[in-house]
């Protein structure tokens, strides 16, 4: 007899289960500024890695492991033993036929299934083993044992073009006995009560995307859209990538690269870790970021006088390429200037009245920093100065504020500089966000003449409660709020965790809705007299102004 050493999720009926069963036994898984691009490159794809890799822990990206009708054993993997991802048939008491376990791999939003490989191990004692690719045609098992015709069988696995997902699945088979027509068994014996009826492993897997998301860019602001530039010049906007993310910036002045950056590494996600053939390799299922804010210094020093050509590419993550602008920059880098300021920008803005200024923060207060939404609201302070370091006095400063996911740039607060060019702001509380203090040259001048970054990273808060004892196979709720607004259209995701097996591991992707309200049937089938830790954690999505946050742990009983 095995023990059952995982609690039975379930939100739906014994119906689905039945019939979840059937197609498992049938193998048959179903499941000015441009603002839009004005050239695109053909569809991108890259390569994701997961779990482990020629010796390299990786990730487990777009991988859920599932439990069906009657399994004993939750699926596992071991990826930072330098293993792969294994599913397990061991039915002992449980007499449902087809009981099995399942891992799947599910592409991320707006990509497909373009080919890959991994290798897999397949050993079938008294039940099934395989790997399928479901949507592929025709839907067959790439790599099948099964009792009766196999015992072990492994090798390198080709993924179709055009899969949904790929499924790694261990299954018991039914046998007939008198009283019960369907009762599934495993080969375990007194001596070894531990042995599968079925196992799958899977190790080195490398998938193939593709995408044919094109890069978008807006809100194109900064120097380099003046009438006429000289030496190094700003460019800022927001790009956007509905695929795989945005991975570089280029600007390019009468055809020739003169610019080429990643805006946003995503934490070291969007890093290329290498090649599979000519196609880059990630090793995560949304490398880059979907959308980012874009600062640029573009140098314009050797490019000579007058009027050029301005093209802004963006490329993502897959290879595709768009280029979100294009319009004439004129550079003045040889002429003489000029220091009558026209009429239209108004009086000075500080003395002495400068063309550019240097604005710097107070020693010791960083320019990054995480806080509790509570704590959200904080005073910057910092001096403003000539390029020579010479203080600017009575100039006002303005402090500007771009929250996360939004392209809009608001003003918060202004302050007027003191004598020693000092500066005091004050932000309200907030959401995860970009704060910008501009020194504007003269009153009416619409590009600053400098600027001080900040960047504040706001923790959500999110609750959960739920019952302290249910009864087993009865349904109870798991409900709880996000706090601080900002609920983006659609509602807001968050991830419902269980701990179990020393770690905590994701039981439901749950909607919050606008106002931050969520709820989750649950119900537990298995272990009586177990009592069993629950949380929440805010999921941080490209329009959610909020980095991820854990609720307090609760704890609820089964009882019989």
């Amino acid at each position: 007899m095995h023990t059952r050493l995982s609690p039975r999720f379930s939100t739906s009926s014994r119906g689905w289960l039945v019939a979840a069963s059937l197609l498992a036994s049938m193998l048959l898984l179903v499941s000015g500024a441009l603002l839009a691009p004005i050239s695109t490159a053909n569809a991108g794809e890259w390569v994701q890695r997961t779990c482990h890799f020629n010796s390299e822990v990786l990730g487990t990206e777009g991988w859920e492991g599932t439990d069906n009708n009657g399994y004993t054993l939750a699926p596992r993997e071991f990826c930072e033993e330098g293993g792969g991802f294994a599913v397990f048939a061991a039915p002992a008491d449980d007499d449902e036929p087809y009981a099995g376990q399942l891992w799947t791999y599910k592409p991320p939003h707006g990509s497909t299934i373009a080919g890959g490989t991994l290798n897999a191990s397949l050993t079938a004692r008294n039940g099934r083993a395989y790997v399928e690719a479901p949507g592929s045609s025709p839907s067959v098992p790439l790599l099948v044992c099964e009792y009766g015709s196999c015992e072990h069988k492994e090798g390198k696995v080709t993924l179709p073009a055009g899969a949904s997902q790929v499924t790694v699945a261990a299954l018991c088979l039914p046998v007939e006995e008198t009283g019960k027509p369907y009762v599934c068994h495993g080969p375990e014996t007194e001596q070894n009560p531990d042995v599968f009826s079925a196992e799958a492993e899977v190790t080195d897997p490398e998938i193939l995307l593709s995408t044919t998301a094109t890069p978008k860019g807006s809100g194109f602001t900064g120097t380099l859209l003046r009438e006429s530039v000289s030496g190094t010049a700003t460019l800022d906007f927001t790009a956007t990538d509905a695929g795989p993310g945005v991975y570089q910036v280029r600007v390019k002045i009468d055809g020739q690269q003169v610019l080429a950056e990643t805006p946003n590494t995503n934490n070291g996600k969007c890093a290329v870790a290498g090649t599979s053939g000519s196609v880059p390799v990630f090793n995560y299922a949304q490398p880059c970021p979907t959308e980012t804010a874009v600062r640029a210094e573009v140098p314009t020093a050797s490019v000579t006088d007058g009027a050029h050509a301005l093209d802004i590419e963006v490329e993502d993550a897959a290879g595709n390429v768009s280029t979100v602008y294009t319009g004439t920059v004129t550079t003045l880098n040889h002429a003489i200037a000029t220091s009558v300021a026209p009429p239209e920008r108004g009086p000075c803005n500080g003395n002495p009245c400068e063309e550019t200024g240097k604005l710097t923060a107070t020693a010791g207060e960083h320019r990054t920093f995480d806080r509790a939404l509570k704590r959200s609201a904080l005073t910057l302070t910092g001096r403003l100065t000539t390029p020579t370091g010479a203080p600017i006095k009575d100039a006002q400063v303005k402090l500007l504020q771009q929250i996360v996911g939004s392209a809009t740039t608001t003003q918060t607060a202004t302050a007027t500089t003191t004598a020693n060019g000092s500066w005091s702001l004050k932000a309200p509380a907030g959401p995860s966000r970009l704060l910008r203090v501009a020194f504007y040259s003269h009153t009416l001048d619409t590009v600053a003449a400098a600027t001080l970054d900040f960047h504040e990273n706001v923790s959500a808060i999110v609750s959960i409660h739920a019952p302290r004892h249910v009864r087993i196979g009865q349904f109870f709720t798991f409900e709880g709020q996000l706090t601080g607004g900002y609920i983006p259209p659609g509602g807001e995701e968050v991830q419902v965790q269980i701990r179990y097996g020393g770690r905590w591991r994701e039981l439901q992707l749950v909607n919050a809705n606008s106002k931050g309200k969520w709820k989750y049937r649950y119900a537990f089938t298995l272990e009586p007299g177990t009592k069993w830790a629950f949380r929440a954690i805010a999921v941080r999505n490209g329009s959610y102004p909020f980095t991820s946050h854990e609720s307090p742990t609760i704890h609820v009983a089964v009882r019989r």
